[in-house]
């Protein structure tokens, strides 16, 4: 019970992701900005934690071009639009939206790897698309840019997912590998701000309480918790009850914003949940078949 608490406070933690990036975003800092300072901080931190365990920073050739790639893609320009999105709809919906990354992570396996597909991967498919549609329809037409950015989300995070299961990375300490993707994305944003001008300054406390929030609690410490969980409880009861992201966003942003909870709203979120526990039993019944 200790562990599936444990688990439930990590998915929590990381559900508040949103919540911090909407207090920023009224101080005027680009979508830039915050993704170079969240993966900054989130850097620095890991480095301490690797010097203090005693890990090997050792990388080869081809893991480093294949973490550059995919961190950038993966972590970065998924942050990057997330962030974008919190600019034209609200946390609980955004990230709702982009938990429907399975399905994204479904359909490249089944095109790339021809991954075999059965009746729960096509319930999970299909709650997915619909749950997303219905929060969609709530949307106002100038709101929709926020969609897009939000459904984007599902491509560069479910790339990065399966790159975690098939790259020459995957077999990488995880805290040494998430500290490298850290660099490197706040490297190539900081670059970017720079070209574009686009870097804000960090001079406001309450805002690098923010950026603190997020790297640590909501990078570092939900990320320890479901790796723990899933090393104690396996990969399918830590994924069901990672199911506490998104559900805590939506709840938190509702009541922090004062965001309207629709029916819409409502059954969206309770379908793209279902996708995920869908594609949860199809791997589990693909592994007792095996």
């Amino acid at each position: 019970m200790f562990n599936i608490l444990l688990v439930i406070i990590g998915s929590i933690a990381y559900g508040f992701l949103p919540i911090f990036v909407k207090n920023i975003i009224p101080y005027g800092y680009s979508s830039i900005s915050i993704v170079f300072y969240r993966y900054l901080f989130t850097s620095i931190a890991l480095f301490i934690i690797i010097i203090i365990k005693k890990k090997s920073f050792k990388i080869n050739k081809k893991q480093f071009i294949e973490l550059f790639i995919f961190s950038v893609v993966g972590l970065g320009l998924t942050f990057y639009l997330l962030s974008q999105a919190l600019l034209y709809i609200s946390a609980g919906l955004t990230n709702m939206i982009h938990f429907g990354y399975p399905v994204v992570v479904l359909i490249l396996m089944t095109l790339i790897y021809k991954e075999k597909i059965n009746l729960l991967k096509i319930m999970s498919a299909l709650s997915s698309i619909v749950g997303i549609f219905l929060l969609t329809k709530i949307v106002a037409v100038e709101s929709f840019k926020g969609i897009i950015y939000a459904l984007l989300t599902t491509i560069t995070y479910g790339s990065y997912i399966i790159a975690n299961k098939k790259s020459s990375f995957a077999s990488l300490d995880t805290i040494v590998a998430l500290f490298y993707m850290s660099l490197m994305v706040s490297i190539v944003f900081f670059i970017a701000g720079i070209l574009t001008k686009d870097l804000q300054l960090l001079n406001n406390i309450y805002v690098f309480y923010n950026f603190t929030a997020i790297s640590l609690l909501c990078t570092i410490f939900s990320l320890g918790l479901l790796l723990y969980g899933v090393k104690k409880l396996g990969s399918s009861l830590a994924s069901i009850l990672n199911m506490f992201e998104p559900t805590t966003t939506v709840i938190v942003s509702a009541f922090i914003y004062d965001e309207k909870l629709t029916v819409n709203i409502i059954i969206g979120s309770v379908l793209i949940i279902l996708s995920t526990v869908f594609m949860i039993f199809s791997k589990n019944s693909e592994n007792e078949i095996k």
